[in-house]
């Protein structure tokens, strides 16, 4: 089957979040490029895009990054839709804490496709509307 370059990157990032949902307990690099035959120049950057989308996070000893999923609760979801882009507003809890987890995704060719995110932990929630307050006039 003969995929274009775009349904290519889908399909790594769709492996990958699939992985990861089955093997929580934190992996490095070379643990997971041997278990999804996944190039190491391909994961890499798969791994830093995930970590970015905030579907995986990252923890450094040493020299070595261990990737672990964002397991993590939806406790209330809204959405803010204009043109073809929607904002989701997610308050989440971790096992930890909780955090207001905004995400931005575009429309293209009738699929929804992440753009990006922001993590914001719950208690400065005042400090970010307050910021946010300063941009009305």
């Amino acid at each position: 089957m003969n995929l274009s370059p775009f349904q290519k990157e889908e399909a790594v990032r769709n492996k990958l979040i699939k992985f990861f949902k089955t093997h929580t307990e934190g992996l490095t690099t070379t643990d997971i490029e041997k278990a999804t035959k996944i190039s190491r120049k391909t994961l890499e950057k798969h791994l830093q895009l995930l970590v970015r989308e905030n579907e995986l996070y990252m923890n450094q000893h040493g020299p070595t990054r261990v990737y672990y999923p964002h397991i993590y609760k939806t406790l209330k979801a809204e959405k803010l839709r204009f043109n073809n882009k929607i904002i989701w507003f997610n308050l989440i809890e971790t096992e930890k804490n909780k955090f207001l987890l905004i995400k931005k995704s575009k429309l293209i060719n009738n699929k929804w496709h992440f753009e990006s995110s922001i993590t914001i932990p719950i208690e400065q929630i005042n400090d970010f509307y307050k910021l946010l307050e300063k941009f009305k006039n």
